[in-house]
């Protein structure tokens, strides 16, 4: 009687370890009990993320810093675009928060036809005069009279 208890409860054992290496190496086994991370408490959004208007834009500073004399060199720029949005908090608090994103597609459009325009608006557009032409044919000389 006693060896029946004795390979019962080591059975028992064996069942409880087996289940927890399954848990531990199968999570998703075990829907129920799926481990969440912490997730900070939000409260309620009482205005979703809404574009402020402020732009900025970003770009690799890494090329900058190794050689400063990269800083009159084309590089790629990305347009950012700050939202900000209002949450109550479980306390009734409102708070204010911002965020960066990259610009849509529609958004960069709006911010260069402003440019454009602007710079139209106030004459700053420079146009380029030609003074001599580009490319001389052989046999001419500037003066376009024939040479020889």
């Amino acid at each position: 009687m006693v060896t029946v208890l004795i390979v019962c409860a080591l059975l028992l054992i064996m069942l409880i370890a087996a289940a927890f290496l399954l848990y531990y190496f199968f999570p998703a086994a075990f829907p129920a009990f799926v481990r969440h991370e912490q997730v900070p408490n939000q409260g309620v959004v009482k205005r979703d993320w809404v574009a402020t208007g402020r732009i900025d834009f970003a770009a690799s500073i890494a090329k900058v810093r190794s050689n400063p004399g990269d800083m009159d060199q084309p590089t790629e720029f990305k347009l950012l675009v700050e939202e900000r949005r209002i949450v109550e908090s479980l306390a009734g608090n409102e708070n204010l928060e911002v965020q960066w994103r990259l610009a849509t597609l529609r958004e960069a459009k709006a911010v260069v036809t402003q440019y454009h325009k602007y710079i139209s608006d106030h004459s700053l557009i420079k146009t380029v005069s030609v003074e001599s032409p580009l490319w001389i044919p052989p046999g001419t000389t500037p003066d376009n009279s024939p040479s020889g």
